[in-house]
């Protein structure tokens, strides 16, 4: 199998290009490159370059043009030694480089100085407090972590800013603040700081512009679940509170019926702010209940999400594998055919059905104008 060897052009000029890069360069051999945008480049203009950014026009999305680098040096390599250019690191935010590894190719990394160590030094932190970092090109939000450093790269127009932004603001405040880094490097960097509202306001594009956006802090954590659920930690510690310490899974059950009512009567109003309020009551008595058997030591919230997360992949095979479903009745064959993979044992009478059933009965009597004795009244004789 033929090589190939992916050579780091660095972030800058040919006076920083460390010399053994130099000489691969320079030797009377066919070099491709992923991009003649970059300072090297002009500078070795007797180099044998062979770009790829003809691919770049015939595509709409990155990974396409990635995919078709990638086969035309994986082609080349079936004749001879390839070497190929990259900017930066080869192995820092480069999907060519990660496209030929999977491919399973004899592949040999050499040099080159990624943006990481100036793009830190400009904006002043220690990437040793943690950090994350993601292609502004292929963003997905769940895979964000707003309690550490995001450093955000590919951020090189308005276009990719602005759909950014609008990712970016369903995890972090509109006035959390944003650092843009163009050209990161010790002496030379430019920082701006800006709201995050403010990202593609003015945006000037560039190839060389990187985002740093510190960890969510205080209020800026209130949307997460985990925040929720160490709140209700610390309220029943030790150093918490007497109300909170005190309650146990029996004594809150109470107040699961009470904020399951007040739900519906928010979906009856039509009223979203009180449906939001309502939602999040009920989340507090799923993470208040996981708060107490994680200080029990008996389960935690991670063991309820895991489970329901599996039972709902599970449940739903037409959706996850490969089961057919053609309409509602297929839908409920499938569904019980899964319950009863699970083993569990089917109950004659289930309470919380009949329970159910009779609560909503209730409840809609007193809707329509009943009083809750004459609704009970009408229960008890209906039933």
């Amino acid at each position: 199998m033929n090589k190939i060897t992916v050579i780091g052009l660095g972030n800058y000029g040919i006076d920083e290009l460390p010399y053994g890069i130099y000489k691969l360069l320079t030797q009377n051999r066919k070099v491709y490159v992923r991009t003649m945008k970059h300072p090297v480049i002009e500078a070795l203009p007797e180099v044998d370059w062979h770009s790829f950014d003809a691919i770049y026009e015939k595509h709409d999305q990155f990974p396409a043009v990635y995919q078709e680098i990638v086969d035309v040096l994986s082609d080349a390599s079936e004749n001879e030694d390839i070497l190929y250019a990259v900017p930066g690191h080869p192995m820092v935010a480069e999907s060519t480089t990660q496209l030929l590894l999977e491919r399973g190719k004899d592949i040999e990394i050499k040099g080159g100085k990624s943006f990481i160590d100036d793009l830190f030094t400009a904006v002043k932190v220690d990437p040793n407090d943690g950090f994350q970092m993601l292609d502004a090109t292929a963003f997905d939000g769940r895979q964000l972590n707003i309690r550490i450093g995001l450093v955000v790269t590919q951020v090189y127009d308005q276009i990719v800013a602005s759909d950014l932004k609008v990712t970016l603001l369903d995890y972090y405040p509109a006035e959390h603040p944003v650092k843009v880094i163009t050209a990161a490097r010790n002496e030379g960097a430019e920082v701006k700081e800006i709201p995050l509202f403010e990202l593609d306001h003015d945006f000037e594009e560039s190839n060389l512009t990187s985002l740093y956006i510190p960890p969510a802090e205080g209020q800026g954590l209130y949307g997460e679940i985990s925040e929720l659920h160490s709140v209700m930690t610390i309220l029943i510690s030790p150093e918490g509170c007497p109300w909170d310490q005190k309650q146990t899974h029996a004594s809150l059950r109470r107040y699961l019926i009470e904020e399951s009512f007040e739900f519906m009567e928010a979906v009856d109003e039509d009223d979203i702010e009180h449906m939001i309020e309502e939602l999040g009551d009920l989340l507090l008595q799923v993470v208040f209940h996981a708060a107490l058997a994680r200080r029990d030591e008996s389960f935690d919230l991670r063991e309820v999400t895991q489970g329901i997360t599996d039972k709902m992949v599970r449940r739903h095979p037409h959706v996850f594998r490969d089961a057919v479903v053609n309409n509602l009745d297929d839908l409920t064959q499938v569904w019980e055919q899964e319950k009863k993979n699970e083993g569990k044992k089917k109950r004659e009478v289930k309470m919380e059905k009949q329970f159910a059933d009779l609560f909503m009965t209730l409840y809609d009597k007193v809707k329509e104008g009943a009083s809750l004795e004459e609704a009970v009244k009408e229960v008890n004789y209906e039933t």
